[in-house]
């Protein structure tokens, strides 16, 4: 054993993930490391600092794209590293659709990173990068498709200026799957506390720089989805005209659940002033986006 090796395993180390171990948790991948999180928008980047206690700390934003965002602050940006590791959310260059009766044969997620079009036949298009998520009670799955170009474009200007990417997603995509899930949690209580009584439709709405997803649910079935990118800037009003058409189809009673990438969005006064008297459940936390991408 190398004395390297040695001291690796007497301080733990050999027993922590590789920092390009994506699928473990940030923290655990950079422990006591500075760290960047960026929020890459079409015509925006944001960013965000964690510290070596694992806390947010300086944050900042600029107008453009990534490439001349980066060479107007990429040395900074790289300051507030200690060896370049960041994670991005990239918010445009992305389609979530709504699928009925795809495969759930075992192997499928890994045939997807692989063969796209054996796994999604006529669906998958070459250049993409594909993800899927199944609904456990019904039919119907959530497939996202991402530009291919994009990622490995990101990738290679962050890397001419020092960084590297430790991950990259889909920020309203996880942001979707939280919605799902805290949906999910709140219909098992239900079904505990008032069994046989019907949970009731239920419209969730996520917003992530400048995106938005609308997915409806009627019971345990996803119905309806709309998704778009570059849609607003800071204000939330255009989200109104991809909202509005679900929440009629969803009929009266709709329950609104809603996730913005940061807390003090307009949208609770927005959804009052076109459908007064529908039920909204904000649940964003502050730092929302940036807890996400680092398993917070």
């Amino acid at each position: 054993m190398k004395l390297k090796d040695l001291k690796d395993v007497l301080t733990f180390r050999s027993f922590r993930p590789e920092p390009d171990d994506s699928s473990a948790p940030w923290r655990k991948r950079f422990p006591r490391e500075k760290t960047l999180l960026l929020s890459i928008g079409r015509r925006r980047v944001n960013w965000l600092s964690l510290d070596k206690r694992g806390e947010f700390t300086e944050a900042g934003s600029m107008d453009g794209e990534l490439k001349e965002v980066l060479a107007a602050v990429g040395p900074e940006l790289r300051a507030h590293t200690d060896n370049g590791w960041c994670a991005v959310s990239l918010n445009h260059r992305f389609v979530i659709t709504l699928e009925v009766n795809l495969s759930r044969r075992a192997g499928l997620e890994e045939q997807l990173r692989t063969n796209p079009k054996a796994a999604l036949g006529a669906k998958a298009e070459r250049g993409k990068r594909y993800t899927l998520t199944h609904n456990p009670e019904s039919n119907t799955s959530l497939l996202l498709a991402c530009d291919d170009d994009a990622i490995v474009k990101t990738e290679a200007m962050l890397r001419e200026h020092g960084l590297q990417l430790g991950r990259i997603s889909i920020g309203i995509y996880g942001m979707v799957l939280d919605l799902i899930s805290q949906v999910a949690e709140a219909r098992a209580a239900r079904a505990v506390s008032h069994p046989g009584e019907p949970f009731g439709n239920v419209v969730m709405v996520a917003c992530c720089e400048g995106s938005v997803v609308v997915l409806s649910q009627r019971e345990e079935n996803w119905t309806e989805l709309r998704s778009r990118s570059d849609l607003y800037t800071d204000d939330l009003a255009p989200v109104m005209e991809i909202l509005m058409p679900l929440l009629q189809n969803a009929g009266p009673g709709a329950h609104v659940v809603f996730m913005n990438d940061e807390q003090g969005s307009n949208f609770a006064e927005l959804l009052q002033a076109r459908s007064p008297g529908t039920q909204l459940s904000e649940v964003t936390v502050s730092q929302q986006l940036a807890k996400l991408l680092t398993d917070q």
